[in-house]
């Protein structure tokens, strides 16, 4: 009986052991099926620094196109102010433009009835207040033995200060005693202010007059071909040109009237309007210039009312026009520069 239950016992305790080894064995297992939890915290970290990387990026680029915004913007106020003023500084020029030419003009209104002293007194003096500011007194002319009177009148210097313009203008005149005896002829600068208030003027001091200086010229020497000694066109080029200007460009230019006449073959029309009439060419230089050409000219003239002859410079830049036509993109009346 013992002996039994001393083998049931081994029997069990075998049984307990085999159950024991296939518990660890499934513990082992299960061990080994599980997830490690290490590698899953750092794809946490690094899906957390990648999203933040993201972020950052985002917030740079969104940053970088507001400051380029607002640079843009600063550039377009910038250029609006810039235009502003320009625009401002125009309507300046223009503005003094408009009022030297009104102030010109009233002062060579004045010159004339400042001269015009072939009057009495009283006349006189009603004849220049038109123009003078209060207080500014007239010349006494009761006494005077003759009359000068204006054969032109032109601007000899200008200068403004705010609402002052101070002008001289260069008179030629001839003089005439009362008796007649006495003629002749001369030159004085007049000298006078005339203030600005509102587009209306007046001379605000005493006008006097200033002998012509001596004028002298200086050494320099006539302007000439500055492209003299430089290689020129083939003679078919030369005498294509010279017959266009012989024949269409010169006439029209020098002799006519009608602006219409040079419109087609010139980038900035102009006329001399017929007080010279063009004979001929004496010379004419042509060079090459890129794809356009330089033509320096001298043409005989002849002037339409005393009939003297003279002569014209000039040089033109010419562009090709087809065939043996040519259009003037510039004219300027010298041989130099």
């Amino acid at each position: 009986m013992l002996i039994l239950l001393g083998k049931e016992a081994r029997i069990i305790k075998k049984w307990l052991e085999k159950i024991k080894a296939m518990s660890n064995q499934v513990k082992e297992n299960q061990e080994k099926k599980k997830i490690p939890e290490i590698p899953a915290q750092k794809s946490y970290k690094v899906f957390k620094i990648a999203l933040w990387v993201v972020i950052v990026i985002v917030f740079l680029i969104a940053l970088m196109a507001v400051i380029r915004q607002a640079r843009t913007i600063a550039r377009e106020r910038a250029l609006e102010t810039q235009v502003q003023t320009m625009n401002k500084q125009v309507r300046k020029l223009k503005e003094e433009s408009k009022q030297t030419g009104n102030i010109d003009v009233f002062g060579r209104y004045f010159v004339q009835a400042y001269y015009d002293t072939n009057q009495s007194g009283d006349d006189y003096k009603k004849s220049l207040s038109k123009y003078l500011a209060s207080g500014v007194e007239t010349p006494t002319i009761d006494n005077a033995k003759g009359t000068k009177t204006p054969a032109s009148v032109m601007l000899w210097s200008q200068d403004t200060q705010d609402k002052t313009t101070k002008l001289a203008y260069l008179v030629n005149y001839n003089y005439a005693s009362k008796d007649n005896k006495d003629k002749t002829s001369g030159a004085e600068i007049i000298h006078f202010e005339v203030e600005n208030r509102n587009s209306k003027y007046s001379v605000v001091s005493v006008p006097y007059t200033q002998y012509v200086p001596n004028f002298k010229t200086t050494n320099a020497k006539k302007a000439t071909n500055n492209l003299d000694g430089k290689e020129q066109v083939s003679a078919t080029i030369k005498e294509n040109v010279q017959d266009w200007l012989d024949k269409t460009f010169l006439p029209k230019y020098i002799n006519s009237k009608d602006i219409t006449d040079v419109q087609y073959i010139m980038k900035n029309p102009a006329l001399l309007g017929g007080s010279q009439q063009y004979k001929d060419i004496n010379e004419v230089d042509v060079y090459k210039d890129g794809n356009d050409l330089i033509a320096k000219v001298t043409a005989d003239v002849e002037d339409t009312t005393t009939q003297i002859d003279s002569t014209q410079e000039m040089t033109l830049k010419l562009r090709k026009d087809g065939g043996n036509k040519f259009y003037v993109e510039s004219l300027k009346h010298t041989l130099g520069k």
